[in-house]
């Protein structure tokens, strides 16, 4: 019995370094092509502190973005488009400068429960702002033909 448990012990290691493997593979190859480069933070941060690589992609009336270094196959964060709103736009600062390109554009945004920045180049913050702006608004009530009748 201990000579099955001491040579299925390493088979189950390399299975689960395959299985790892094959997810960040999957991960990197499927999201290459996707979305844009974005650098994002949560808010409150500190200084230069909390900022993550990753790809953002709109995906209709959301904001689905993806950390570099996760394996979750879903999106890390999700944000709903009509709950979004863009408060400034800044350059990179000196500090931040030293870790990112200073073409960046770093934009503000929130929900009513998160609050990001996120580093960008220029077309994908003309983007990402026209994406926003352009969202139906939130008040805006919607009617029902069958429920009138």
């Amino acid at each position: 019995m201990q000579g099955f448990i001491g040579s299925f012990l390493p088979w189950c290691g390399l299975f689960a370094l395959a299985f790892v493997a094959g997810l960040a593979a999957w991960k990197f190859f499927t999201l290459r092509s996707k979305g844009n480069a974005v650098i994002a933070r949560r808010l409150p941060a500190k200084g230069t502190h909390g900022w993550r690589h990753g790809r953002i992609v709109c995906d209709g009336q959301k904001l689905n973005m993806y950390k570099l270094r996760s394996l979750s196959p879903s999106a890390d964060v999700i944000l709903e488009r009509k709950e979004l709103t863009l408060h400034r736009q800044r350059s990179v600062t000196d500090a931040e400068g030293s870790f990112m390109s200073s073409s960046l554009q770093v934009l503000e945004i929130s929900t009513s429960d998160d609050h990001f920045e996120l580093a960008v180049d220029h077309s994908t913050a003309m983007a990402l702002t026209s994406w926003l702006e352009s969202a139906p608004d939130s008040r805006q009530e919607r009617y029902n033909p069958q429920h009138l009748r």
